[in-house]
């Protein structure tokens, strides 16, 4: 499974859990959602235990866990009691899913169940492969969501990566992921090209060449003053370098906005342009880190106390022993300085995604009406998955095999759906 990242991560990566609420038989009960095998389990616990305990807890058991079982109860020292496949008392929800319909036909489609996973790039990303054409294998990043709280951003983020013009510095897009889901194909993800050798946080044994600098403010520019996206989250780790092209890549719009906007009135004000993520400081912070190795800033400050002023004001950067340029770190800081005085009066007219060049624009998220849970205070995009078994209604399953169990025995094929096929000898 290569670099696996739920191998990699600490148990608060891995495992994410609702705000406790009483059980009826005493105690609370906490909705824990496990990332790697993608299922959300009803956790009993006893009224003393905070969430504290939760991850180490649910580790020691959950990967054992039958498929099907959505209901567990555990002691105080975090012990299972039982478990059970409970349909009725299932308090997980089940996201929409927009339909096929509600995105252009031009746009190329390929089903779930036809990608196979290789690798687990992070949470709901994956590294997986496909056959466009008899003998032909390509392999491409899935990006999708399982989580009800993720369906607007993903909806705005699908949108803007699909309908992003082809740039030599922004990876490309790939294909719309569909399912079928009571008949109706229903988009449950998208694919991007995949481009290997690792992010420039993974790789920085590479040579950060002056060029790279010159070509990411180039992007950039094309974002901001061309189509009115900000993308919000220029670091290190969202940066590649394209072994075929020598060409700087840019990838993970999960955090972008329109420039200006207001955000997704109906939906938590999903796409909403933040200053505080701009673009412009987020590039110095990512050449100086790259110089320095100083990652410090980032880590222990949120956006809006991050000041690239006082990175610029800094007399001198030093270059970390191990970083590699191919120009003096001064003529890095020249480029940065004279790009951020332009950029401070283009900024100045383009102050809104209107006022861009060619600014990007796609029709608002359309959610089904049973779908759309709107009590106060509770808001969300999908259905508690109990409500959807006592009606009948049809729903995707996502679970799949935890990363402890893997790599599978030779001849077998782990499918994006979760299932486990064996190959056609």
């Amino acid at each position: 499974m290569g670099s696996n990242w739920f191998s990699r991560c600490d148990l608060d990566g891995r495992f994410t859990y609702s705000q406790p609420f009483p059980h009826e038989k005493g105690g609370n009960s906490w909705l824990v959602y496990d990332w790697d095998q993608r299922r959300c389990i009803d956790v009993h616990v006893p009224k003393s235990v905070g969430g504290e305990v939760l991850p180490e807890a649910v580790e020691k058991f959950i990967d054992t866990l039958p498929a099907d079982h959505v209901i567990a109860e555990i002691t105080k020292d975090g012990s299972l009691v039982s478990s059970s496949p409970d349909d009725d008392g299932d308090r997980s929800w089940i996201p929409f899913y927009p339909p096929r319909t509600d995105f252009p036909r031009r746009v190329s489609t390929i089903r779930r169940r036809d990608l196979t996973e290789i690798d687990r790039l992070g949470i709901q990303v994956d590294l997986t492969t496909y056959s466009p054409a008899p003998g032909e294998t390509r392999k491409v990043v899935f990006k999708y969501y399982v989580s009800e709280t993720n369906v607007a951003l993903w909806w705005h983020e699908a949108n803007c990566v699909m309908r992003m013009p082809k740039h030599p510095n922004i990876v490309p897009f790939d294909s719309l992921v569909v399912d079928k889901v009571d008949g109706i194909d229903r988009v449950v993800g998208f694919t991007t090209q995949y481009i290997p050798g690792g992010t420039l946080s993974e790789d920085m044994d590479r040579v950060f060449e002056l060029k790279y600098l010159e070509q990411l403010i180039k992007v950039v520019d094309h974002l901001n003053l061309g189509v009115g996206i900000v993308h919000g989250d220029i670091c290190p780790w969202n940066l590649l370098i394209d072994g075929k092209t020598d060409n700087i890549q840019l990838f993970d719009f999960n955090c972008a906005a329109k420039l200006g906007w207001d955000g997704d009135q109906e939906n938590r004000h999903e796409f909403q342009y933040a200053k505080d993520r701009n673009d412009i400081k987020f590039v110095i912070f990512t050449v100086y880190e790259l110089i320095t190795r100083e990652f410090c800033f980032r880590r222990e400050f949120y956006p809006h106390e991050l000041d690239a002023s006082k990175i610029m004001g800094k007399r001198k950067w030093v270059q970390h022993k191990d970083a590699q340029l191919d120009s003096p770190v001064e003529e890095y800081r020249r480029v940065l300085k004279e790009w951020a005085k332009r950029r401070a009066e283009t900024d100045k007219e383009v102050d809104h995604f209107t006022k861009a060049s060619t600014p990007l624009s796609w029709p608002p998220l359309r959610v089904d009406e049973f779908m759309s849970y709107d009590r106060s205070p509770l808001r969300k995009r999908g259905r508690m998955r109990s409500t959807l078994t006592t009606l009948g209604m049809d729903f995707l399953s996502w679970v799949r095999p935890p990363t402890r169990s893997l790599p599978l025995p030779e001849g077998q094929r782990l499918l994006a759906t979760g299932e486990v096929v064996q190959d056609a000898k």
